[in-house]
C-alpha cells in the first residue's frame, strides 16, 4: 500500500504520545510578541482530522510578551511541539529561515501565530501532493478575521472560483501575490530551493511563492482552510504603511527581470507582461497607501501604474481612487459619511 493510500481520515484523536519520530507534514511557527494568538494557532494545527504524524516548529523570536510560557506549556503537553529559541529578536526573515532548516516533514506549512487553519487543512491540500508529482504546493481559499477571531469576510480569495486545478502561476504571481501564506502547503525541497530567504526581504511570502512557481505547477482549491487575521499590528499592515513593502517588491521584481528563467516559454511570458506587471504592483501600492490615508503617495503610485500601462488605469474604481487621492483625508472622510448608501473602495 502507497503512503497516499496508507493515510486516512481519523475516526477517533489520535495521542500525540502516538506519533512517529519522523513526521510527514512540519508547521513552521515563526513567533514574535502574538502570544495572546498563539494558543488558537497551535490548537488548530494539533486539531488536524488528516492521520498523518506532524510536528510544530516554533521560533520564539526575542519574544518580550507571554510567548516562552505559552509555547513551554505546549511543548510540555505534546512533544510534537519543538521550540526553537532567539535569545534577542533576529527578525521576521532570520525566523523562518531557521524555522524552515529545523522542517524535517516532506511536506511544510508556514503559518504566523496570529492566523489559524480549519480542521481540514491537510486533509483538502495533501493528496494533490501526493498523486501528482509536478505539483510543488498546494493552496486553498481563506477568510479574513478580525482581533477576536469573528470573521470579516468570509471566502476571500478572489481567485478562488471554480474546481480545484493546476497549473503554473509565475506569471501571473509576479502581478501580485494572492496566494495567502497560510493556505499554503508545499514540498519541503520546493521550500528548500527558496533558501535561505534574503533577510532584506519584507514580502518573503511572494518571494518563496515566485521561486517556487518558476519549477513546479501549483495545486489552487476553493476550499477555505485557513483564517487570516487582519489588525493594526499585522505584519503586512505595517510593511504596507512604512513603505518597506514598495521598496521590497520593486527590488524583487527588479531582480527576477535581471535573470533568465530556465523554463524558456516562462521567460517569453514574463518580458511579454512587463508592463502589466509593474502597473498591477503601482496599482496595489496605490490603493494600500490610499487606504491608510497617505494620499500623496497614493496620487505618486496611480501615477506610475497609468506610465507604466494607461489600460490597467482606465477603471472606474482606479480613477475615483485617484480623484480622490488629490482631496485631502479628513474632506474625504467628510464625502463618505454625506453619501450614503454607496459602497467606497479604499477605507482611509
Amino acid at each position: 500500500m502507497g503512503l497516499a493510500e496508507g493515510l486516512r481520515l481519523r475516526k477517533r484523536k489520535r495521542k500525540p504520545e502516538a506519533m512517529s519520530e519522523n513526521p510527514l507534514v512540519s508547521f513552521v511557527v515563526p513567533c514574535h510578541n502574538y502570544g495572546r494568538f498563539l494558543p488558537e494557532c497551535l490548537r488548530a494545527i494539533q486539531n488536524q482530522d488528516f492521520d498523518a504524524p506532524l510536528e510544530i516548529v516554533a521560533v520564539n523570536d526575542g519574544s518580550t510578551d507571554d510567548t516562552a510560557e505559552v509555547l513551554r506549556a505546549a511543548a510540555a503537553q505534546d512533544h510534537r511541539v519543538r521550540v526553537l529559541d532567539h535569545p534577542q529578536n533576529m527578525g521576521h526573515v532570520a525566523t523562518l529561515n531557521d524555522g524552515l532548516k529545523a522542517a524535517r516533514g516532506r511536506y511544510v506549512a508556514r503559518v504566523d501565530p496570529d492566523d489559524r487553519h480549519h480542521p481540514h487543512f491537510l486533509r483538502t491540500l495533501i493528496p494533490a501532493l501526493e498523486s501528482e508529482a509536478r505539483v510543488g504546493l498546494a493552496y486553498g481559499n481563506f477568510n479574513l478575521i478580525n482581533t477576536s477571531g469573528e470573521v470579516t469576510e468570509a471566502s476571500a480569495g478572489v481567485r478562488h472560483r471554480g474546481p480545484p486545478c493546476v497549473g503554473n502561476e509565475f506569471v501571473e504571481l509576479l502581478g501580485g501575490n494572492p496566494i495567502c501564506s497560510p493556505t499554503v502547503i508545499a514540498r519541503r525541497e520546493a521550500w528548500m530551493m527558496t533558501w535561505p530567504v534574503p533577510a532584506e526581504l519584507v514580502c518573503d511570502d511572494w518571494y518563496c511563492n515566485l521561486q517556487m512557481a518558476s519549477c513546479w505547477d501549483f495545486h489552487r482549491s476553493p476550499v477555505v482552510v485557513a483564517d487570516y487575521r487582519v489588525h493594526e499590528n499585522n505584519h503586512h499592515t505595517r510593511v504596507s504603511r512604512d513603505g518597506s513593502e514598495e521598496r521590497s517588491v520593486l527590488r524583487l521584481l527588479d531582480w527576477v527581470y535581471s535573470r533568465v528563467e530556465q523554463r524558456a516559454e516562462l521567460q517569453t511570458a514574463k518580458q511579454l507582461a512587463k508592463a502589466s506587471i509593474y502597473a498591477r504592483q503601482y496599482l496595489d501600492f496605490g490603493r494600500k497607501y490610499f487606504g491608510h490615508a497617505m494620499h500623496a503617495d497614493a496620487r505618486r503610485c496611480f501615477w506610475l501604474a497609468w506610465r507604466s500601462s494607461p489600460r490597467l488605469v482606465m477603471s472606474p474604481t482606479v480613477l475615483r481612487w485617484w480623484a480622490a487621492s488629490f482631496l485631502s483625508p479628513r474632506l474625504w472622510r467628510s464625502l463618505k459619511r454625506v453619501v450614503p448608501g454607496r459602497r467606497v473602495e479604499g477605507r482611509s
